[in-house]
């Protein structure tokens, strides 16, 4: 007889396909007709932005650029002059199968950047952008789930405590902020430079809402009347939340990674400075249940041949958060650190047996004044690795944030910079679940009254299941028979009764 278990429907979200574009842009600056000759190019800085995403069947796409500017030292002497550029990007990632519906979660970082004069009328910027794009799609899984079962058919049922990703979305997040610019800083007569930094602190999930807090970290460099260049901070909180698809219960969990899609600073005519942001505030949704699954059947009055089947889920076995520390030392005739900036790569993992190993390469941009009070500019490469445990057959998936800001040390030979990249490390189960989808159930076999009871002594690692199945009893019976409430110390003896 052929018992086939119900199937129950699972829904979530499974990571199907991870990859990083890395992909270099060049951009060519022409002096507006106002601006001296270039005398010699100081320094460059960017941020990138992300504009749109397009999903196809067979592939998936994106596009942005780097929003940049270049400091070059006029030929004539005079104070510095700043240029700013839009440097486009597109990437498209082709999909190993058809995937006609789904989410992508994207994390570009400005690798490095660079400027140089090509003629005293001309700049030329160079980009490099590491994207790393991750696409999920819907997943209905089938859970077998015994039905009626004849009294004598024993179940090895085991429960699983997972964590699956059920959801994943995006939030558009809008900033428009005016505010006063502090009397305790120098005078600001033009901005040469800014960043936007944001920074997610808090996330909840309440029912079917996504709450959300979170900062933006914003850095202006810009220069005084008497031609000094000086730099103002300040921040600026957020909180947002956003409809989900399902209704969630207090377990559940979300992760969210901004990315910034549109930035602009301004100075008012009444002395005030007027900002405007865009943050895709994308997420992952995961819930926490019990995942009861049969593993093995088996009667003591008849042959059972159980069908297993092995089920591939999504199970996140850890979502660590970490500081990745990043340093550098600038080695020159360094009197004065007007700014600097850091880029990284995007981190790579090299696995071994039982840990793996995670590397971030990068360099700082710096501007400096010499002992002689002149600009300049130079690069600071750097290497950082640290150790990470995990098995060879788990899935990973490395999602780094914006750099902290960096601290500067000064020394006999320079400046120590130091940053620190905030770092997610998502530990995916690699391995299968075994689970039981259907028993062909065998004839009765008459019962032999003149079989004894067994008495033996329990040995190694082998549990109530696996005696009970060799020697045609139940774990009850043999529970009831000795008096235990859990499994059997090593070496006790064991009455086994036969049914």
């Amino acid at each position: 007889m052929e018992v086939k278990f119900i199937n129950k429907q699972l829904q979530c979200i499974q990571p199907f396909y991870g990859q990083i574009h890395t992909q270099e842009q060049t951009q060519e600056i022409r002096l507006p007709d106002a601006y001296p000759d270039i005398g010699k190019v100081l320094g460059c800085w960017g941020q990138v932005l992300m504009r749109g995403k397009e999903w196809r069947s067979t592939s998936m796409g994106a596009n942005g650029g780097v929003m940049a500017w270049v400091m070059y030292a006029p030929e004539d002497g005079t104070q510095p002059r700043v240029l700013d550029a839009w440097i486009p990007m597109t990437c498209r990632w082709e999909f190993p199968e058809q995937a006609d519906d789904g989410i992508m979660i994207l994390n570009p970082m400005l690798s490095s950047l660079d400027s140089r004069g090509i003629s005293a009328r001309k700049i030329m910027m160079r980009a490099s952008v590491d994207t790393f794009a991750q696409a999920y799609r819907k997943k209905a899984m089938e859970l077998p789930i015994p039905g009626e079962l004849p009294e004598d058919v024993q179940l090895l049922t085991r429960s699983y405590p997972v964590e699956l990703p059920i959801e994943a979305g995006e939030k558009q997040v809008q900033l428009d902020e005016t505010m006063p610019i502090p009397g305790n800083i120098p005078e600001i007569q033009k901005i040469l430079a800014y960043d936007m930094i944001p920074y997610i602190t808090e996330s909840k999930v309440l029912g079917n809402r996504l709450v959300f807090r979170g900062r933006m970290d914003v850095q202006m460099q810009y220069l005084t009347p008497e031609g000094e260049i000086a730099s103002w901070k300040t921040e600026i909180p957020f909180s947002q939340f956003t409809e989900l698809d399902g209704d969630y219960a207090p377990g559940a969990s979300a992760w969210v990674m901004p990315v910034m899609t549109a930035m602009e600073m301004e100075q008012t005519e009444n002395g005030q400075m007027h900002l405007r942001a865009g943050v895709a505030a994308q997420y992952v949704i995961f819930d926490r249940m019990m995942l009861d699954v049969v593993e093995d059947a088996y009667s003591p009055k008849r042959e059972i041949l159980p069908k297993i089947q092995q089920m591939q889920l999504p199970i996140l076995l850890d979502n660590t958060a970490m500081e990745m520390q990043v340093t550098g030392m600038l080695k020159a005739d360094a009197d004065r650190l007007e700014s600097a900036r850091v880029y990284g790569e995007y981190p790579t993992l090299r696995m071994g047996n039982e840990t793996a190993e995670l590397s971030l390469d990068g360099q700082f941009q710096t501007l400096f004044r010499n002992s002689e009070n002149m600009l300049m500019g130079d690069t600071v490469r750097f290497e950082s690795s640290v150790p990470f445990s995990t098995a060879p057959e788990n899935q990973i998936q490395l999602w780094p944030g914006f750099p902290m800001a960096i601290e500067d040390t000064p020394g006999t030979d320079g400046f120590a910079l130091r940053s620190a990249y905030p770092m997610t490390v998502q530990v995916y189960s690699g391995q299968s679940i075994p689970m039981v989808s259907e028993l062909e159930i065998g004839e009765m076999k008459e019962a032999d009254p003149s079989r004894p009871s067994i008495i033996l002594r329990r040995v190694g690692d082998e549990g109530l299941w696996s005696i009970a199945k060799d020697y045609g009893s139940t774990v009850q019976a043999i529970r009831e028979a000795n008096q235990l409430a859990d499994e059997p110390e090593n070496g006790q003896m064991l009455l086994i009764p036969i049914s």
